[in-house]
């Protein structure tokens, strides 16, 4: 025990002032003498100096045994030794208390002096039949001085309020601060120096407490006393255990030793007290959450304890959860909804909730009797204070209202004896020895009547033979030989023993009883393996098939036993069968801190070594299972933890599966502490006898006191094995559902057809394949918590998460997961990092009844047989949906073979998946991994009306039910031995078939009644009245429907790329006038619940949905939309109607490309085919969709949340026009030259212009909107080349082509004239085929001629003489002429 700081409570500090008047002065008694030296030579007066350790009990034989830790029993004596830490009894001295110093000296009223060091005179002489020392004449306390001297309280603070100094923390604002006048109203006194005062005209924050502790010696106040009080304000640890300046909360009080305490007035009436649970409800979930640095009555327990320290508090008709110890009472205001509790109503302890709204009342009275599951009918009240690393209500015995008590349930196994059946039971006997004759009949009876007479009973703590009496005895036959003796008296069999031996001192447990862990069992029906017996330090093996001891003691010398019990094996045979049996008592949870202490979270200081612990035995089962894997092992004891806890996880492994998971949440608890129903105890087996296990808790002691007849604190588990376990063929029926989405209305007719099923299908397993979150106003009021009461209602087996599930934060899913009573499944989901999921997800697979948290893969047993359930849920969640940022979507397909794996290596052959992919990649799924028996899909809400199977080595089964409860799906499978599916037969129940549950109907309607006013909620605004009239918006565009329609391309953007949207108008049921938007009117807008995907289009098949929409206007197929713009003339036949079409892209609007892909957002109604949209249904059928299915009143409620207040128009989206049949006249065309670079002309305004040439293209455009005038450009073209020039108008009508020759405007070159001499008579030369040449001289042609075919000119022309200059040129057909050519005629023989 840690030394106490130099500090007492209160009374000692008050008791240090009296010694000198009360006690004699110490240094006028004889020089003390030692503890040692008073037990050595017990005669005689003399004074002795020691240090109080303890209170004296009488223990066996009226010998003294001693309570070391408080709260203690009265205060009638104490016990010193030389060392304050001293527990070895034959070194501690009882010490006698007379009346007269039982006030300051008796550990009752004032425990905190335990570690103090005292001053005896008095007689030695037998006490408690050992050396004692009584009829003490002086008792002073050595070594303790005075306190000093406070300042005058005169010159503190003055004007101050209860409120003002205990402020909105832990801790004063005012501490180390003296107050003046402080007034209040006496509500409870303590004793003669403690006393509490409340401040009868309190202010309205909650979150200051209105009372206050007052300390002065000899204060003379009574209730009802109105006062001033001055004193100094401190922070002061009340009663505790030896550490509790370390691990306790402190009070906040005002010291008044020195300050004054003034009584203005008596018999005052008393402030109204607090009603917990009508005026204030404590939080139900969390004590702490933020290691003190909010302060936050409202969520965290510890604060709102805090907000009412010092106060009066009253609860009404408190239910009692637990029986009485110490004088605290365990009591809560009522069951929260959702939590779990046992038969008594006492709350269960689950993993992360502490149950912080369970109280303890603190009574003056030990001696009062109570057990759970009674009630006080009346009202209990009491002042909020903090003992014992607790709050605590105080409160007198004599002022509690009746008592209630329920009758005491004598609960008997339920396990009924079966021949080829081994029972084996674990039971704490709770410090046992031999000489408590009447603990042995009880023992005893329990064993016979409430037990059955198991064949093998592990006990844990058997003392030795004598008991605590620190003697150097070991030994416990006689113990044993006891309870056998009493068994047999009673009826059952005479059992036969074996245990070892502990070294003395060595086991921790109760000084001087040397506890330790045996066996008793039946030799009628088991035997124990012969070999050599073990001793206390040398460790078990395993060889050859058996114990190399039986029995044996596992690694007993490693240090990780140190005080502790070391783990005991014993081999048996039953029926040809052996067994090991593995008895263990772990080390306790001595040196955790407190879970309202002053440190959070509290460090859980034992569990380190519990896990070392729990690793040794794990290695010891595995050393076996891989010499031999058909050994069939039994470990089991008190483990000193929980189900879910680290050391029982490191004790399971991958080789045992603890039978305690395998029970409903309500029947695991073997424990009771200050009211929480625990499992301490368990029994644990290897996987291979796990299948055909059976446990069952007796609950006949934990809720109980001794007065009730309890045997033990502890509840006895037993279990029934079956050794010879034969495998054959197996049937098992899945129930099952998928995506219903907050369809809260249908549980009632859900919860008949599965009735109805169960009770015809022999194994049943009920399972959820995800998507419980979103769709209807459920949801948006109780975030999935009304589904998830009828799920655990209907006792789902397990789900998986789908990924509207983290549509919310993370603190919303872990809120419905922890209410959950039935386990996730997620195999690809990795939260280990999530504040919030990460302490609910588990690496390691789940058991039978796991439930709150999230795991893996679960095995469940079914009649015998291990059923292995994973869970997958899309990747696509990660955009799909709003998951934190630790939230981690890994390969399905990677970690379903993985899954697979693990739930194969422990033996499970009969594997099924619920899968959260969609159809398509579940098919995939089945493809890729090998032993996936039957997968239970969901996702893409596909109605499988009878299994899909996926033919290969061992088939696979695909199953899925559609939407929103609409059915129930429904699978027998067969599996042969090797467990793969033999045969099967499936179908889908339609729920409108079953009649309502009317418990649950009644319970819909209690979830109803909040939805009315919930649609009061304003969610928006318009400038502009909305149009939503039957007949307009299923014939013409509407302001609504673009508004809705603009809604769903933002929601589905903010998942992927979207442009277009379309929704039926027959989903638009009403308009919306302007001003503010209530959630009513968007319901009556969209009643339907749609909910939103995106599907993937082609051009054609957009056009194809635009022809349906217009072929019978006035239905409620006619589309409204979004990022399409088109024209329909609805004189045109059905199918031709939509003649003009336009679709924005990223680029802007275009023109619809049939043969592009576009991505349009539509409602999940028209996907699946709904108003003749088959065109959907085949793009959803081929995978083309991305199913966002987030309702439509939610998208429609996003976007005015976003866009208010909203003015939508008609904007020419859809335009019903008729559609021009006439086409445009041929164009008018300008001429085209070969050195023309465009065509110019004009045709009908708007219209496109398309430029031909030799059957080519060479130029488009578009004409003018105003006067239809066009310039095409084009390359220069050669002359008389035949250029087409059409036009086509917006309706798609062509004209004739205007049909124009290229013509030709280019002069040929000047020809090349070969020399001409004197007296020459022709010029020739070369120029353009075919042209004119002329000759002239001057003004006079002397000669034409046309150049042949090959440009060759000859021109006859008069003779020349020398120096005439000729000028010769060429015109080509069109009349070009070329530049002239200019010859002088040279001499003759000149060249």
């Amino acid at each position: 025990m840690k030394r106490l700081r130099k500090q007492l409570f209160a009374v000692t500090t008050m008791i240090v002032m009296l010694i000198s008047m009360v006690l004699p002065y110490r240094a006028q008694a004889a020089e003390p003498i030692t503890v040692a030296e008073a037990i050595a030579n017990n005669t005689g007066t003399a004074t002795v100096a020691g240090y109080i350790v303890g209170y004296t009990i009488s223990g066996s034989g009226g010998k003294a045994t001693y309570d070391f830790e408080a709260p203690f029993k009265d205060d009638l004596n104490f016990a010193i030794a030389d060392s304050p830490d001293e527990r070895d009894a034959t070194k501690i001295l009882p010490v006698q208390l007379t009346s007269s110093y039982r006030p300051t000296f008796g550990l009752l009223t004032n425990p905190s002096i335990i570690g103090e060091k005292v001053v005896i005179t008095g007689s030695l002489e037998l006490y408690f039949s050992v050396p004692g020392l009584k009829s003490p004449s002086a008792i002073s306390f050595d070594g303790t001085t005075p306190p000093p001297d406070e300042e005058d309280p005169v010159t503190g603070e003055k004007g101050l309020k209860i409120r003002d100094i205990q402020g909105q923390s832990h801790t004063s604002p005012y501490k180390d601060k003296n107050v003046v006048d402080v007034p209040g109203v006496v509500t409870y006194v303590v004793d003669g120096s403690n006393f509490y005062i409340q401040d009868p005209n309190p202010d309205d924050n909650p979150n200051t407490a209105e009372g206050l502790l007052v300390y002065k010696p000899s204060h003379g106040v009574a209730v009802g006393d109105s006062v001033t009080v001055s004193g100094l304000v401190k922070e002061w640890v009340l009663d505790g255990y030896a550490e509790k300046l370390e691990t306790d909360l402190a009070m906040t009080e005002i010291n008044a030793q020195s300050g004054k305490i003034t009584k203005v007035s008596s018999g005052n009436e008393l402030p109204a007290p607090i009603v917990i649970g009508k005026d204030v409800i404590p939080p139900s979930s969390v004590i702490d959450n933020d290691k003190f640095e909010t302060f936050d009555p409202a969520e965290d327990g510890i604060d709102f304890y805090e907000s009412l320290e010092g106060m009066l508090v009253s609860i009404e008709n408190p239910s009692v959860t637990g029986p009485q110890k110490y004088g605290e009472v365990p009591i809560i205001t009522g069951q929260v909804e959702g939590k779990a509790y046992t038969k008594e109503g006492i709350p269960l302890l689950p993993k992360e909730n502490q149950n912080p709204e369970k109280m303890l009342l603190q009574l003056d009275d030990r001696s009062y009797v109570t057990k759970a599951g009674d009630s006080f009918d009346g009202t209990v009240t009491g002042v909020v204070s903090y003992t014992f690393s607790n709050f605590k209500i105080l409160t007198k015995a004599a002022d509690l209202p009746e008592l209630v008590e329920s009758e005491r349930i004598n609960e008997v196994t339920t396990i009924q004896e079966e021949e080829d059946k081994l029972t084996v039971a674990a039971y704490n006997i709770e410090n046992f020895v031999a000489s408590d004759t009447v603990k042995r009949d009880k023992l005893a009876r329990s064993m016979v009547d409430n037990l059955g007479s198991p064949d093998i009973i592990g006990l844990v703590e058997v003392l030795d033979e004598s008991g605590e009496t620190n003697n150097g005895v070991v030994k416990a036959d006689a113990n044993y030989k006891a309870l056998s003796d009493a068994i047999a008296g009673f009826g059952g069999p005479t059992y036969a023993w074996t245990e070892i031996a502990p070294e003395n001192g060595k086991d921790g447990g109760v000084p001087g009883g040397n506890i330790r862990v045996g066996y008793l069992y039946n030799p009628d029906r088991v035997t124990l393996n012969e070999a050599p017996k073990g001793d206390a330090t040398t460790a078990v093996g395993y060889e050859d098939g058996s114990l190399t001891l039986n029995p044996g003691r596992i690694d007993p010398t490693n240090s990780a036993f140190n005080s502790s019990r070391k783990p005991l094996a014993a081999e048996f045979t039953f029926q040809g069968e052996e067994v090991i049996v593995i008895n263990n008592h772990f080390n306790s949870k001595g040196g955790d801190e407190p879970l309202f202490g002053k440190n959070q979270p509290p460090y859980l200081e034992s569990e380190a070594q519990r896990v070392e612990i729990a690793n040794i035995v794990n290695g010891f089962v595995s050393d076996i299972k891989e010499k031999n894997e058909d050994a069939n092992v039994v470990v089991l004891g008190d483990l000193n933890d929980f189900e879910f806890s680290a050391p029982l996880s490191a004790l399971k492994g991958d080789v045992l599966t603890n039978l305690v998971e395998t029970l409903p949440a309500n029947e695991r608890y073997t424990y009771n502490y200050q009211g929480n129903a625990q499992v301490l105890d368990h029994i644990l087996v290897s996987n291979n006898l796990a299948a055909a296990a059976e446990l069952d808790i007796v609950n006949f002691n934990s809720p109980y006191m001794e007065e009730h007849g309890r045997a033990s604190d502890h509840d006895a588990l037993v279990a029934q094995l079956d050794l010879a376990v034969e495998e054959g063929p197996f049937t098992l029926s899945l129930l099952h559902t998928n995506d219903t989405h907050a369809y809260v209305e249908q549980f009632p007719r859900l919860i008949t057809a599965v009735n109805e099923l169960r009770a015809q299908k022999e194994n049943s397993l009920l399972l959820n394949a995800g998507d419980v979150f979103s769709g209807t106003l459920y949801f948006r009021q109780y975030l999935g918590l009304a589904d998830l009461y009828f799920m655990n209602q209907l006792g789902f087996d397990a789900m998986t998460l789908g990924n509207h599930e983290f549509d919310k934060d993370s603190a919303t899913l872990a809120n419905f997961i922890k209410q959950a009573e039935f386990p996730i499944v997620s195999s690809n989901v990795n939260m280990t990092n999530d504040s919030e999921l990460g302490p609910l997800f588990n690496d390691s697979i789940g058991g039978t009844n796991e439930q709150g948290e999230i795991f893996p893969a679960i095995i469940k047993q079914v009649d015998g047989e291990e059923v292995g359930i994973f869970g997958l849920t899309t990747e696509d969640t990660a955009f799909l949906a709003n998951p934190g940022d630790n939230v981690v979507f890994e390969d399905a397909v990677e970690k379903a073979n993985e899954t697979v794996d693990m739930l194969e290596a422990q033996g499970v052959d009969k594997i099924i998946a619920l899968s959260h992919l969609g159809y398509q990649p579940d098919v995939k799924l089945a493809g890729k991994v090998d032993g996936i028996d039957v997968i239970v899909g969901g996702h893409s809400h596909t109605t499988l009306t009878e299994p899909v199977v996926i033919e290969k080595e061992e088939p696979t089964l695909i199953v899925q039910a559609n939407e929103y409860l609409k059915y129930l799906g429904v699978l027998d499978v067969t599996f042969d031995e090797n467990g793969v599916v033999a045969d099967y037969a499936g179908e889908l129940k339609a729920l409108s078939g079953y009649d309502e549950d009317a418990a649950a109907k009644a319970k819909v309607e209690e979830y109803k009644v909040p939805l009315t006013e919930l649609q009061k909620q304003v969610v928006g605004s318009t400038s502009v009245a909305l149009n939503g009239v039957r007949d307009d918006v299923r014939s013409k565009e509407t302001n609504l429907g673009n508004l809705i329609t603009d809604g769903m391309v933002a929601k589905a953007n903010e998942f992927i790329p979207t442009y277009i949207a379309m929704q039926n108008g027959g989903g638009i049921r009403a308009s919306i006038d302007t001003g503010d938007i209530t959630l009513g009117e968007v319901l009556t807008v969209l009643p339907f619940g749609n909910n939103l995907v995106t599907l993937d289009l082609t051009g054609e098949e957009i056009l194809a949905a635009l022809e349906h929409s217009v072929s019978a206007p006035g239905a409620g197929a006619f589309m409204q939309v979004a990022g399409l713009k088109f024209k329909y003339d609805v004189a045109k036949p059905i199918g031709e109607r939509v003649w003009y079409v336009e679709a924005m892209t990223a680029n802007g609007y275009e023109e619809l490309q049939l043969d592009q892909t576009y991505r349009v957002a539509t409602n999940a109604f028209t996907a699946d085919g709904g108003d003749g949209y088959t065109m959907f249904k085949t793009a959803k059928d081929e995978g083309r969709i991305a199913e966002l299915y987030i309702v439509d009143f939610e998208v429609f409620t996003s976007y005015l949340e976003k866009y208010s207040p909203v003015s939508p128009v008609v904007e020419g989206r859809i335009v019903q026009e008729v559609s021009d049949r006439v086409a445009p006249d041929a164009p008018v065309v300008n001429d085209v030259t070969d050195q023309s670079v465009e065509v110019t002309g004009t045709t009908e305004a708007g219209a496109v212009v398309e430029v031909s040439a030799d059957g080519t293209v060479i130029g488009t455009g578009t004409a003018s909107s105003e006067n239809g005038s066009f310039s095409i450009v084009i390359s220069k073209l050669t002359a008389g080349t035949q250029v087409s020039v059409k036009a086509t108008d917006a309706a798609g009508n062509e004209s004739e082509a205007a049909v124009v020759t290229v013509l030709d405007v280019t002069a040929p070159n000047a020809p090349k004239v070969n020399s001409v001499i004197h007296n020459d008579t022709v010029v020739t030369g070369t120029t353009e085929a075919g042209a004119t040449v002329k000759v002239r001289m001057g003004d006079k042609e002397l000669g034409t001629v046309v150049a042949d075919s090959k440009g060759k000119l000859s021109v006859t022309v008069t003779k020349q003489k020398h120096k005439n200059e000729l000028s010769v040129t060429a015109t080509d057909a069109a009349g070009n002429e070329s530049k002239a050519t200019t010859v002088d005629v040279l001499k003759k023989n000149k060249k």
